[in-house]
């Protein structure tokens, strides 16, 4: 039903140039983690970077403690340096099932649940996306997307406009809010992200 998509293509600027993929959360890198939350939903999931090598040791890792069931893929920008926008639109490119659950490599707490609830919303409504919207603020990462927002995607990288959220000015999506996770028992925390180190010690040392 679902495929998994991790955008690791950044430079990691704000992360003083560490690899957010890698960051460890308690005895594992923050890769792994996502792997293991993703492999409850999703039988394939499309790695977005142009470090592969230095993230394969830890899907190596993954493939050697869970046997491989999971797809695992590493894919490639097509629009060099063009953001998040740019990874979802290499992915919607590459064979997959009918949705897609894509999150940065840098948030830690990903939720196989809300992807699920936030896919069964999508399939129900018919909808290009579901985003969640948690206290207003719009998160189109950790989003449930419809391969065929690549086309809306390349046009607007063609005409030089890298931003995710205009995507969403293109296309039908739904938003979900705190209610309708709360009512399934699903923490929003799932929206974290780690994109500085002021960000990533915070959440280490339990805020």
């Amino acid at each position: 039903m679902m495929t998994g998509v991790i955008l690791a293509g950044g430079l990691n600027r704000r992360m003083d140039g560490k690899l957010k993929a890698l960051l460890q959360i308690g005895e594992e890198p923050l890769l792994l983690k996502q792997l293991l939350e993703m492999s409850l939903l999703c039988k394939q999931v499309l790695i977005v970077t142009n470090v592969a090598d230095a993230l394969s040791p830890v899907v190596e890792r993954f493939r050697e403690l869970y046997h491989g069931e999971m797809d695992i893929h590493y894919i490639h920008d097509r629009f060099v340096q063009a953001g998040p926008l740019g990874g979802l639109h290499a992915a919607c490119l590459t064979k997959l099932e009918s949705l897609m659950w894509v999150v940065g490599c840098d948030m830690p707490l990903v939720s196989a649940a809300a992807a699920k609830a936030m896919g069964e919303r999508c399939l129900e409504a018919g909808c290009k996306a579901v985003i969640p919207v948690i206290e207003g603020r719009v998160h189109p990462l950790h989003g449930i997307y419809s391969p065929l927002v690549g086309a809306a995607a390349g046009d607007l990288l063609t005409q030089g406009n890298h931003r995710l959220m205009g995507l969403l000015d293109q296309i039908d999506w739904i938003a979900v809010e705190q209610d309708f996770f709360m009512e399934k028992g699903i923490s929003v925390e799932f929206v974290m992200n780690l994109n500085t180190p002021e960000a990533y010690l915070k959440f280490l040392t339990g805020y």
